[in-house]
C-alpha cells in the first residue's frame, strides 16, 4: 500500500512531542511506500519563511534543508502535481462544487496527487477530504476509512 502523508503529518511528526499514535503508525511503515506531495514541501517552505527571524526559524530552516528535511527524508519520493493530476484535481473541484461544498485547493491538490499515483491519504484533517480514501493514524483503531 502507497500512502501519501498530508503536510499536517509531516509538522506533527517533527513537533519535539509528536503524537504517539502516528510516531507508532510511522515505525510499522516501509519508507518506500511513504510519499509526499510537491505542494507539502511548498508549504513547510512557505511557513518558515512567515515565522519572524530568529531562533525557531533559524532552527527550521536548518531541519529544513538538512538531511532530516522533507526533500532529503523523501528523496525519490516527492510526487509531482503533474498532467494526470491535474486532470484529477479538476473533477474533485466540480465535484464539490456540484453539491455546493467548494473544496480548498491546497487539499484538493493532496487528493489529486493521492488518487493520480494510487496512494492513501494520511492525514488527520478528515474533514478536508470528503469522498477521498483517507487514513488517520492519530485514530487508536486500525482507520482506513474509504469515502470515494
Amino acid at each position: 500500500m502507497r500512502f501519501l502523508l498530508d503536510t499536517n503529518i509531516i509538522s506533527n511528526i517533527t513537533k519535539p512531542v509528536p503524537s504517539e499514535s502516528l510516531v507508532a503508525w510511522m515505525a510499522e511503515q516501509i519508507d518506500q511506500d511513504l510519499f509526499i506531495a510537491s505542494l507539502t514541501i511548498a508549504e513547510i517552505r512557505r511557513g518558515i519563511l512567515e515565522k519572524p527571524a530568529g531562533r525557531r526559524r533559524d532552527q527550521l530552516e536548518a531541519w529544513f534543508s538538512g538531511p532530516e528535511g522533507p526533500q532529503a527524508l523523501f528523496a525519490g519520493r516527492v510526487l509531482p502535481f503533474d498532467e494526470k493530476a491535474s486532470l484529477v484535481w479538476a473533477r474533485l473541484m466540480t465535484d464539490g462544487n456540484a453539491i455546493k461544498k467548494p473544496r480548498s485547493g491546497f487539499d484538493t491538490i493532496i487528493a489529486a496527487v493521492a488518487e493520480a499515483n494510487d496512494c492513501i491519504v494520511v492525514t488527520d484533517n478528515e474533514k478536508d477530504f470528503p469522498g477521498i480514501e483517507i487514513l488517520n493514524p492519530l485514530r487508536q483503531a486500525d482507520n482506513v476509512l474509504n469515502r470515494k
